[in-house]
C-alpha cells in the first residue's frame, strides 16, 4: 500500500492571461481574460473575452465554430471550423473533394481509449484515414494561434509565454485519453508548464458559482451554501458527463459521485435523423450515394444541425428541413424516373409509419414525428440520471445544473424538468458556453474542488515469493533458484475512494530504474474491481508508464515515487538520490 503525504503542487509559471479552449465534439471555441481584471473583480464575467465566429454559408454569428478540419491531398492542414466546412462544400460542388481529408466529430475517437499504447486512427468523411494525433494537434494549433492573435489585438506586447492555457476534457474520459489530449496540446505549441487540463462539468459548476447576481436564475442560489448538494449534467454533442458535489463549510466542494455518463449527446439526435433520411430515400438510393457521393450525407446532416434547434415539445407547427437536391436526383435515377416527392410515408426502425410531405427543397414532418429524433437520447439521459441518484443513495440532492450545448434543447429541458419535478433544475442563460467561461475561471482560480473520488482502483505490478496457498500456478516462475509469482496487483488507491487535491501517496517500494528508453519505466494499472489480485485479470488494464521514454534518471539506481490521484490528471513525483534529480510529471508526459 501507499503512505499518504501532503505536498504543495509545483507552482506553474507566472502568467498575465488565461486562455481557455473548449474542444467539443460538434463545436469548439475559446475565451480569455487578464489576471489583473479577474482578481480585481472575479464575478465580472464581462472581463472575459469570447471569440465570435461567422459561418460563411449562413452568414450567422456564433460563439463557437464547428469542430471540423480540412487537410489537402498531401495531408497538410488547410482550414478549421466553419471555413473548413465551407471550403469542403465548394470542393464537393466542383467534384474535387475526393482526395482531400475532411474530419468532423472526431473527438469521440477518444471515448473508449484505455491505454497509452493504443494507436488511434480516425476516418474522414469518405473513409480515408489519418493519425488521430495529427488531427487533434493541428486542430488545437489552429485554436491556439487564433486565440493568441485575438489577445495580441488587445495587448500587442503579450508573448505566448505570458498565457496560462486551459484545455477542457470530459470528466468521464479515461486517464490515457486525457493524457492524449495533453500531448496533442503540447504538440500544438503550448508549453507543458503553462498547460492545465480542466474537467468539463467542474468548469461548468465553477461558472455557475461565479455568476453575478444579474445573471442568476431566480433567487435560489443557496445551491452553493455550505452543506448543499447538487448534480452537474454536462450534455454536449458527443458525451453526457455527470458528477455530484457537496459544498463544504469553507466553500470548497467534494465529489459525491465519481464522474460517470455515456455517449448519448446531441449527435445521437443527428444519427436518428440520418437513419430517417436513408429510409426516406430507400436502401438502393442510400447505397448509391454512399458509394459515389457520400459527402451528400454530410451536407444533409449539416442542414439538420441548424434546423433541429426549432424542434419544441408539443408544437402545433410542422418541422421543415432542407435536403440536398442530390437525394431527389439519385432517387429518380435509381427508381426509373420516379420522384422522391411521391413518397408519402416512411417506415422507421421503430416500426412506425411517419407521414412526410415536401415543399420546395424541404421535407416536412409532423411535430410529434420530429420530436421522435430526440426520444432515445433523452430517455437514456433521464433514466441513467434517475438510476444514478437512487443507486448512490444521494436522494438529498436538491439541484440539477444542466449545461453544455445540448442543454439548450427545449426537448431535453422539458423532459428533465418533468422527470425531476421535485428538484430545482438550473440551466444557465449561457449553457452552451458555460464550460468555456468556467475554464477561464479555473485557470485563474483552480480551487473549487477539494476532494474527488477515484475513477478506478489503481496499482502497480509487483512480483513476490510464490506461495502455493495464495498464488495461481499460471503466475509461477523461477528466478535464481527460487519460485516467484509475477503480475500481482499492488493497490495504491481504491475505486470510489475519496482522494484529496494535492495529496500524494508514497509508494512503499524502492524501484530500480531499468534501461528502457524506448518504452518507459514502471507500468500503472487500473481496475473496475475494489481488490484485484493480478494485473492480467479481465477487469484490469494497463493505462501507461509512470515515467515515459526520454527521462534522465540513471539506470540501475534506486528511485522513489509518489503519486497524486486528486488532480484532474494523475501526477507523479519521482526522486533519485544518486543523480540528485527531481521530476514532477503527469501520466503520459
Amino acid at each position: 500500500m501507499a503512505e499518504h503525504i501532503q505536498m504543495d503542487n509545483a507552482q506553474q509559471k507566472d502568467y498575465l492571461i488565461v486562455g481557455a479552449i473548449d474542444f467539443g465534439t460538434t463545436f469548439s471555441g475559446y475565451a480569455f481574460s487578464t489576471k489583473h481584471d479577474f482578481f480585481k473583480d472575479p464575478r465580472n464575467l464581462g472581463n472575459i473575452s469570447i471569440k465570435h465566429w461567422v459561418d460563411p454559408i449562413s452568414t450567422m454569428p456564433y460563439n463557437k465554430t464547428s469542430t471540423c478540419i480540412l487537410f489537402t491531398e498531401e495531408k497538410i492542414f488547410d482550414k478549421f471550423g466553419f471555413e473548413a466546412e465551407a471550403k469542403y462544400l465548394d470542393l464537393i460542388l466542383d467534384n474535387e473533394h475526393e482526395n482531400w481529408y475532411f474530419f468532423r466529430r472526431f473527438k469521440m475517437s477518444l471515448y473508449e481509449i484505455q491505454s497509452e499504447v493504443q494507436e488511434i486512427i480516425v476516418e474522414d468523411e469518405t473513409g480515408k484515414t489519418m493519425s488521430a494525433r495529427k488531427v487533434f494537434s493541428e486542430s488545437l494549433r489552429f485554436l491556439v494561434n487564433s486565440l493568441f492573435d485575438e489577445v495580441r489585438k488587445q495587448q500587442a506586447d503579450i508573448k505566448m509565454t505570458d498565457i496560462r492555457w486551459v484545455v477542457t476534457v470530459p470528466a468521464i474520459w479515461s486517464d490515457p485519453a486525457k493524457a492524449f489530449m495533453r500531448k496533442s496540446a503540447i504538440e500544438a505549441g503550448i508549453d507543458s508548464g503553462m498547460l492545465t487540463i480542466a474537467l468539463e462539468p467542474e468548469a461548468a459548476a465553477l461558472y455557475v458559482k461565479h455568476l453575478p447576481v444579474g445573471k442568476r436564475i431566480s433567487d435560489d442560489f443557496e445551491t452553493f451554501a455550505p452543506g448543499s448538494k447538487y448534480i452537474v449534467v454536462d450534455v454536449g454533442g458527443g458525451t453526457v458527463d455527470i458528477t455530484a458535489h457537496e459544498v463544504l463549510g469553507d466553500g470548497h466542494v467534494r465529489e459525491l459521485i465519481k464522474a460517470t455518463g455515456g455517449n448519448w449527446g446531441g449527435t445521437k439526435v443527428d444519427e436518428e435523423y440520418m437513419d430517417f433520411i436513408k429510409r426516406l430515400i430507400g436502401e438502393d438510393t442510400a447505397r448509391y450515394i454512399d458509394e459515389n457521393i457520400p459527402s451528400v450525407f454530410f451536407e444533409a446532416s449539416r442542414e439538420f444541425e441548424m434546423a433541429k434547434r426549432t424542434i419544441k415539445p408539443n408544437s402545433d407547427c410542422k418541422f421543415n428541413v432542407r435536403i440536398p437536391s442530390q437525394f431527389g436526383e439519385t432517387y429518380s435515377l435509381v427508381h426509373c424516373g420516379r420522384e422522391l416527392k411521391s413518397v408519402k410515408t416512411v417506415f422507421t426502425k421503430y416500426e412506425k409509419h411517419m407521414t412526410v410531405s415536401f415543399t420546395g427543397d424541404k421535407v416536412r414532418l409532423k411535430s410529434k414525428d420530429a420530436e421522435g429524433f430526440f426520444a432515445e437520447s433523452i430517455t437514456k439521459i433521464a433514466d441513467y440520471l434517475s438510476e444514478l441518484i437512487q443507486l448512490n443513495g444521494v436522494n438529498d440532492i436538491t439541484t440539477i445544473i444542466l449545461v453544455g450545448g445540448y442543454a439548450e434543447s427545449p426537448m431535453l429541458i422539458e423532459r428533465i424538468k418533468s422527470r425531476f419535478s421535485h428538484m430545482r433544475v438550473i440551466i444557465p442563460k449561457e449553457a452552451a458556453w458555460s464550460i468555456l467561461f468556467g475554464a477561464v475561471i479555473f485557470g485563474h482560480s483552480p480551487n473549487l474542488i477539494k476532494h474527488r473520488r477515484s475513477k478506478y482502483t489503481y496499482g502497480i505490478c509487483v512480483n513476490k515469493k510464490f506461495k502455493p496457498s495464495e498464488h495461481d500456478e499460471k503466475h509461477k516462475y523461477e528466478e535464481n533458484g527460487e519460485f516467484r509469482c509475477w503480475g500481482l496487483f499492488s493497490k495504491l488507491v481504491e475505486i470510489d475512494e475519496i482522494v484529496s487535491v494535492g495529496e500524494y501517496r508514497k509508494i512503499d517500494r524502492h524501484f530500480h530504474i531499468k534501461d528502457c528508453k524506448e518504452e518507459g519505466n514502471f507500468k500503472l494499472y487500473a481496475s473496475t474491481l475494489k481488490n484485484p489480485k493480478y494485473v492480467d485479470e479481465e477487469d484490469c488494464f494497463y493505462i501507461g508508464h509512470i515515467l515515459s521514454p526520454g527521462h534522465e534518471f540513471l539506470p540501475k539506481h534506486i528511485i522513489y515515487i509518489d503519486v497524486c490521484f486528486g488532480e484532474t490528471q494523475i501526477m507523479f513525483l519521482a526522486q533519485q538520490p544518486r543523480s540528485n534529480k527531481f521530476f514532477l510529471c503527469y501520466l503520459g508526459d
